[in-house]
Order: C-alpha cells, then sequence, then structure tokens
C-alpha cells in the first residue's frame, strides 16, 4: 500500500511539474537569399520585374512567371534566356499576381539595348550584312529582293 501511495503521490508531482512547465517552443527560420543574378531584396519584396522577359522572378517561391499562349504562367527556369544577362528591378508588388501591373512596369522599365529587342551585338551583325530597317536609303542599295532603290537626298529621319 505504501509503495501505491507513493508512486501515486509521484504521478500527480510529475503531472504538476508539466503542467506548469514552459511550453517548448520550435521556431524555423528560413532566410530565402536572391538569385545569384539578382539585387537584394528588401524585407517584404516578393517579385522582380526582368523586362529581358517581359515578366517577372518571385524571389520566396525561386519561380519564373511568364506569359505564354495569353496565360501567365510559373516554371523554375526559362530556355533561351541567360540569368546573367538580366536587369532585374524590384517591384512593390506582394501577391499572387503580379501581372495586375505589368503595363505600368514594361512602360517605367523597358528593355536595355537594341529596340527590338536584339541581344548585344546582333544589331551590328545585320546592319553589317545589309538589314534596313526603312529609316535610312542610301543611293543605289538593293534591297532584300534585288530591287534598286536612289535616295532623292532626303534623309527619312
Amino acid at each position: 500500500m505504501k509503495s501505491l501511495l507513493n508512486s501515486l503521490c509521484f504521478a500527480l508531482l510529475s503531472v504538476f511539474a508539466l503542467a506548469t512547465a514552459p511550453a517548448a517552443q520550435a521556431q524555423v527560420t528560413i532566410n530565402i537569399g536572391p538569385p545569384s543574378w539578382g539585387p537584394a531584396v528588401p524585407a517584404g519584396a516578393q517579385y522582380y520585374y526582368i523586362p529581358e522577359t517581359n515578366g517577372f522572378y518571385d524571389v520566396p517561391a525561386r519561380q519564373y512567371v511568364v506569359s505564354r499562349n495569353g496565360r501567365w504562367v510559373r516554371t523554375a527556369t526559362l530556355s533561351g534566356y541567360n540569368p546573367a544577362t538580366f536587369r532585374p528591378v524590384v517591384i512593390d508588388y506582394v501577391g499572387a499576381q503580379p501581372w495586375i501591373r505589368y503595363n505600368e512596369y514594361k512602360v517605367k522599365y523597358p528593355k536595355k539595348g537594341h529596340p527590338h529587342g536584339l541581344p548585344p551585338g546582333q544589331a551590328k551583325k545585320l546592319y553589317k550584312n545589309g538589314y534596313r530597317d526603312g529609316r535610312h536609303d542610301d543611293d543605289d542599295r538593293d534591297d532584300d529582293h534585288g530591287h534598286k532603290h536612289k535616295n532623292k537626298g532626303k534623309d527619312k529621319d
């Protein structure tokens, strides 16, 4: 009987000790930094606008958000692009639809370089190979179809 009383007393003390002890809390902090090609992201920022892709990058989710066939989709990689050439801009949007202000960003942060979006060095190659954009007509210059054009002293600029 004495043993049963001691066991009961021990059990009650244990329950009391567990009830009054501070609850253990586990806290996990995940620090998601920007990709190697992107600038630092201020606290609370979620997206870059990337003019070169006309799309976005969700930093915490590590996903690109781009328009394909008229729909905005998320993807982990972008084929045909070199992120080292990106000039991303941190934007002030937090949420799931960064494209709602796409037209504003496109005007505010235009693509750098050639106005037609050609990669650096490509425009020079095109002009060297006889590409004409219609802004200048040289004397006796052949167009793409072998037709001669005369510059009548009027510059089209």
